[in-house]
């Protein structure tokens, strides 16, 4: 039986530690020749890949999450691929008091490209966990691996569509950061055909 981890259920351990476009990737596709924005841009730049992350259920750049669940299952379908790996699997066991143990990695594996672990029923008998609602904490790291280049760009994996629709809606944010426009407000197609085939079902 496949248990479905919701998002409410995960919790950021490390944040990124950078962003999938680059200040310099912003000012040239806005064409700012100083730094004097950059403070702006940068904050736009967050808000769209924030936007996209919560929009199609997706790690655009590496961090550490922790999902907590109520128990043991045959298998557990993580949120917010892509699976880069698998850190922990710890429990509380019933003992009193409860100590947080880590289960031993040969009871367990993760397919990376479906976004799942797999409890091995043949390792022998899993511990019976303490009833509570973090009985089980699944430990693991998402976002796009990154690129082999030196030197090495953490979010060169990061699908070119992907970069391209975040600096449409960084700029558009930019463009249009004032509370009140004169101009006509219309959303831009293009964005949303580059995300189309990443979204998450």
């Amino acid at each position: 039986m496949t248990y479905r981890v919701n998002t409410r259920q995960v919790a950021t351990v490390t944040a990124p530690l950078i962003e999938p476009v680059s200040l310099y990737e912003m000012r040239a596709h806005c064409r700012i020749d100083s730094d004097d924005s950059d403070n702006v841009l940068l904050m736009m730049i967050k808000a769209a890949r924030m936007f996209v992350e919560k929009e199609y259920q997706l790690s655009l750049v590496q961090r550490t999450y922790r999902a907590d669940v109520e128990g043991f299952a045959d298998c557990y379908a993580l949120p917010m691929p892509p699976l880069l790996s698998l850190t922990s699997v710890k429990y509380y066991t019933d003992d009193s008091p409860q100590v947080l143990t880590t289960l031993a990695s040969n009871y367990y594996r993760a397919d990376l490209g479906r976004g799942e672990i797999y409890l091995d029923a043949d390792a022998g008998n899993l511990p019976t966990p303490y009833p509570r609602h973090d009985a089980v904490q699944l430990t693991y790291v998402c976002g796009y691996a990154a690129s082999t280049d030196s030197p090495q760009d953490l979010a060169g994996n990061c699908p070119y569509a992907i970069r391209a629709a975040i600096k449409l809606l960084a700029a558009d944010l930019y463009e249009n950061r004032e509370t009140n426009t004169q101009l006509k407000m219309q959303e831009l197609p293009i964005t949303k055909m580059l995300l189309a085939p990443w979204r998450q079902y």
